[in-house]
């Protein structure tokens, strides 16, 4: 199913979509399973009906096979995604304290040395609309450069999810992903964060976000907040910024792991800036979305029929 609705202006954007970073494992209290924000919302974007292309690197190990394996059943194509025959694929250990995951990511991975001029490449013969990206694939100066030669190579929207992991990042890292987007995603958590390290004295959450939408001339800044939903905070023109909250959604079913939610949620935001939706409307089919990965195990649904009711609510909220 195409997201692309009949009954409504098609938007000017092309389906495909370029998706940066890292490619790992995590290493779950019940196995290991595909994981990776990126791979996560490129597996996402599939099920949308976009045509992502990862742009990542990954070992030629057992890890390395398990996440090819992945991208094939979404069908998300493996094109950007180089072997390294001398590092290992990247693992998360994830530990759940008080049912919010903590991550253990070490460094050397293959993510950590993605091939700039090839990215760069893959990128500009894929044309994508709008390239997303965050933050842990900086930590290394190798596959930092390849973000600037990625994002060199097109004019596309850039959507930045920060998916700060400590100590995975400083103020610099944020700063230049706030400064490189149009659209930027956080956690409650990360715009505190962004208030420590860049020495912001607003305190509230709305006029913080607001603060650094002016700042930093967003379109729009979306922030989770977990079992309290979402807000939005949208520049409307000038130095005006609306602000709009919604409550987490309550479909039915107990959380079974919270794993991958802030990813499904900015699969949604991406997939709003294709078809050109507002971010009010990104913002409540967000929350509905990532409420429902809460409710099946791992990050990403192994049936693609998971997706086609949203799609099809979507279709007739939006037409």
């Amino acid at each position: 199913m195409t997201p692309h609705r009949p009954d409504r202006p098609r938007p000017s954007l092309s389906p495909r979509v370029c998706v940066f970073g890292e490619a790992l494992v995590d290493a779950l209290p019940g196995g290991e399973v595909p994981g990776g924000a990126p791979l996560n919302v490129a597996c996402h974007a599939a099920g949308f009906g976009l045509e992502p292309l990862l742009l990542s690197r990954v070992g030629r190990d057992v890890a390395g096979d398990t996440l090819l394996a992945a991208l094939a059943a979404a069908g998300v194509p493996a094109s950007g995604v180089a072997i390294d025959a001398g590092r290992p694929s990247g693992r998360a250990v994830v530990s759940l304290r008080g049912g919010v995951p903590r991550f253990e990511i070490p460094e050397g991975a293959a993510f950590d040395a993605i091939d700039g001029e090839a990215a760069g490449r893959a990128t500009k013969e894929w044309g994508p609309s709008v390239v997303a990206f965050g933050t842990l694939a900086q930590r290394d100066r190798v596959s930092r450069a390849a973000l600037h030669e990625v994002l060199s190579a097109t004019k596309a929207l850039r959507l930045a999810d920060l998916n700060l992991r400590a100590p995975w990042y400083d103020g610099s890292v944020v700063c230049r992903a706030l400064s490189a987007a149009h659209v930027v995603k956080v956690s409650d958590e990360e715009l505190e964060e962004v208030r420590r390290l860049l020495c912001l004295t607003l305190r509230d959450p709305e006029a913080l976000s607001a603060d650094v939408v002016r700042r930093f001339r967003l379109r729009a800044l979306f922030v989770t907040r977990g079992a309290k939903g979402a807000f939005v905070a949208a520049r409307t023109g000038g130095d005006v910024v609306t602000f709009v909250e919604v409550p987490a959604a309550e479909p039915p079913g107990p959380v079974v792991d919270t794993v991958g939610a802030g990813d499904a949620f900015t699969s949604v935001v991406l997939l709003g800036l294709v078809e050109g939706w507002t971010a009010e409307e990104s913002l409540r089919h967000g929350v509905a979305f990532a409420g429902a990965v809460t409710r099946i195990a791992g990050a990403t649904p192994a049936d693609p029929a998971f997706y086609a009711p949203f799609l099809s609510d979507w279709e007739e909220v939006t037409a």
